[in-house]
């Protein structure tokens, strides 16, 4: 193995015996709008399981039995990519006498031995590159550990987004509008905009504002290593509503909160306690996620006049339909006199619409927080046009050179 001197992984001293680490993944909602519609993305802690991105929503897909994916071929392959990282199985597929990175610390590894996984941890200062597997500084492979706000917990996601998204793709970032990455050799390179410009998620260049801009920035705890889940709590089993609508917080036995995610396509419901159908759920959040439409109902507890302007799932206005007209997300538009029926907006007056409720099967350590932009006032029959982008030089702040995008 390669690594600077004195930090080669060859000190097996240092190895200790192999625990299951805990199942971390990334908010892939969060992930995919970063990237332009029909690219794959990696999963963070499954080497066999992948996600095809459209705006906000996903289609999760999984390879063939001894197959994994490969996020630079986007394809499904006989070996195992450097880049994949296992929470359960690190050291599946891999050559005995090989290492693997640990999906939960920047600075840990794996080495593949014959009698099993063992794991290790690189000196101070310093993290894992699985490309090379060696221990190298920071600066030359730039990894964030994403850290839950209760002391007693261990960081949970060891996020390297190159690890999930291809090479030689410009993308967006969590937190900044204007900011772009960039992957070479699986090494992360970032960098901004021009004044006045912002960058093109569908274009993957940089452009004039318009309206479907910056719906890749929800600076998510998960990508951006920034945590603000709640701490410890007081009743074991007990939820309480996170901040995105398709999750939740559940009180372990320990009485820490875990962040749990509901089934694609449902929503928590406050009332029920519940993942349900999503214009069941009484919920006070965006509901703008997972959803391709232009325009939704909002959370109301008193009727549904209110409703939502979406772009690629993220909430970008509140609008508000005529006196005596009701929004009708069925419809995409404001009907008069008839009151739709749903949970969602008319929880009082609903006669009843059937709540199907279903059990929490992912547990994750992220939430989604998409960060509200300002929209502009929209037409409740049309969607807005999209408008032209156009390219410009990008600087990569974090080597001092220049790209410049490719034309579309």
């Amino acid at each position: 193995m390669g690594g600077h001197k004195g930090s080669t992984i060859a000190a097996l001293a240092l190895l200790v015996a192999c625990a299951a680490p805990a199942t971390a993944d990334v908010n892939v909602t969060a992930l995919c709008l970063l990237v332009s519609n029909g690219n794959y993305v990696a999963s963070q802690s499954d080497c066999s399981t992948y996600y095809q991105c459209q705006g906000s929503t996903f289609t999760t897909m999984s390879c063939p039995t001894g197959y994994y994916f490969d996020k630079n071929a986007q394809q499904c392959t006989g070996s195992v990519p450097s880049t994949c990282t296992s929470s359960t199985s690190p050291c599946l597929g891999k050559a005995v006498g090989t290492f693997a990175a640990s999906s939960t610390s920047c600075g840990g590894y794996y080495y593949c031995g014959a009698s099993g996984a063992q794991s290790g941890s690189c000196p101070a200062g310093e993290n894992f590159n699985p490309t090379t597997q060696a221990c190298v500084y920071k600066n030359n492979y730039p990894c964030t550990d994403s850290t839950s706000s209760d002391s007693l917990s261990t960081p949970s996601v060891a996020l390297n987004l190159c690890n999930l998204v291809k090479d030689n793709l410009y993308f967006g970032s969590p937190s900044n509008c204007s900011g772009w990455n960039f992957c070479q050799d699986n090494i992360l390179h970032s960098g901004s905009c021009g004044a006045g410009l912002v960058f093109n998620v569908q274009a993957s260049n940089c452009g004039y504002r318009m309206t479907s801009s910056c719906s890749q920035v929800t600076n998510d705890p998960s990508l951006t290593g920034v945590a603000n889940n709640p701490t410890t709590c007081t009743t074991a089993g007990s939820m309480i509503a996170a901040t995105a609508c398709n999750q939740y917080y559940m009180c372990s036995a320990s009485l820490n909160y875990q962040l749990m995610t509901c089934p694609s396509g449902f929503f928590y419901d406050t009332i029920s306690k519940a993942c349900v159908t999503r214009m069941s759920a009484r919920n006070n959040c965006d509901r703008c996620v997972g959803t391709t439409a232009s325009f939704v109902n909002a959370y109301s507890a008193t009727n549904c006049s209110d409703y939502l302007y979406c772009v690629n799932g993220v909430q970008k206005a509140v609008e508000s339909c005529p006196v005596n007209y009701y929004f009708n997300e069925n419809t995409g538009s404001c009907t008069n006199g008839v009151e739709p029926q749903f949970l969602c907006c008319n929880p009082t007056g609903s006669t009843g619409l059937t709540t199907t409720t279903t059990t929490a099967t992912t547990t994750t350590t992220t939430t989604a927080a998409p960060a509200a932009d300002t929209g502009s006032k929209t037409d409740t029959s049309a969607d807005s046009s999209a408008g032209t982008s156009s390219d410009t030089t990008k600087t990569d702040t974090s080597s001092g050179t220049s790209d410049t995008a490719a034309t579309k």
